[in-house]
């Protein structure tokens, strides 16, 4: 892994930071409050972002490159696109990681050190406060409705497979019936 110093001031990051959707609704001094706590992180791919149990206060956006989600032996989800936000759980309620993060290819990514806001945004602490929490309300709820939507669909597939299932015992009730007859 390889990664900058602080970005405060860096004008070509804010630049990039702006062509990605996620950021186009922030000003440029709220992008700015962003780059006063952040790091850009490059991976290769294979590295580890994040490792389950790990107890910090990063939150990752995707800059460019792909990372892959794993919850226990599953993959709980691929994201590619650019702005994609993902570490926002432990940020928000101080507990452990509980899924790892891999660069599944070469990853760039914009790291914020959420701890400490206080101490180094003093003047900027409530706007930067503000925009993290947007982005995180966005990003939960948009995987809300997808989650929403997965749901919805096993819970109709059950229901297939329950009258199916239903269908198989009383076509082979039947059968023994007249087995026995």
């Amino acid at each position: 892994m390889q990664e900058t110093g602080y970005l405060k001031e860096n004008k070509k990051v804010l630049q990039l930071l702006k062509r990605i959707k996620k950021f186009q609704a922030f000003s440029d001094d709220d992008i700015e409050a962003f780059l006063e706590v952040g790091k850009l992180k490059s991976y290769e791919a294979g590295e580890t972002i994040i490792s389950k149990g790990d107890k910090d206060q990063w939150v990752y956006f995707l800059i460019s490159g792909q990372v892959k989600i794993v919850k226990g032996e599953k993959t709980f989800a691929i994201l590619e696109g650019g702005g994609d936000l993902f570490g926002e759980m432990g940020v928000i309620d101080g507990s452990p990681r509980s899924a790892s993060v891999w660069a599944l290819a070469r990853t760039m990514v914009l790291g914020l050190d959420c701890s400490n806001l206080d101490h180094k945004l003093k003047d900027n602490a409530r706007v930067f406060q503000y925009a993290v929490f947007r982005l995180f309300a966005e990003t939960l709820a948009e995987r809300l409705r997808q989650t929403d939507e997965e749901l919805l669909k096993l819970q109709i597939e059950l229901q297939q497979k329950d009258k199916l299932i239903a269908q198989l015992k009383k076509s082979g009730n039947q059968e023994d019936e007249t087995i026995w007859v």
